[in-house]
């Protein structure tokens, strides 16, 4: 993933998360509500799904350019995200699931199959 940049948010910048959050996937976009702090700068963002969440640091967060440039990166070299795992289902999406890797729902419902045969 290329490194995001540097420069402080203002309020009313619209954001992206770069990082998948509790209750805020990977990609979901957002408005900076708040800045907070004088050489350890941390954001409030009410994200698109309704969630707001506070003292983010500028490395979870990613201006719509800067996404754009990103996703433009990661589409245009076929098969990034299956190299970089190793695992060729990882490109597979699910659409009803809000965008969670395949790969990532199978390990999922491995995992609790696992637990169910351990408790039973």
């Amino acid at each position: 993933m290329p490194p995001t940049a540097t420069a402080e948010l203002a309020v009313g910048t619209p954001v992206v998360s770069t990082v998948a959050m509790r209750g805020v996937p990977e990609g979901t976009g957002g408005k900076v509500i708040h800045v907070q702090g004088l050489s350890w700068i941390r954001y409030w963002v009410w994200f698109d799904n309704g969630l707001r969440v506070g003292t983010l640091g500028r490395n979870k967060l990613a201006t719509t350019a800067e996404w754009e440039r990103r996703h433009d990166v990661v589409t245009a070299v076929p098969g990034t995200v299956a190299a970089a795992t190793g695992d060729e289902s990882a490109g597979a999406v699910s659409g009803d699931v809000g965008g969670v890797p395949g790969y990532l729902l199978e390990r999922s419902k491995a995992a609790r199959a696992r637990f169910a045969a351990k408790k039973g």
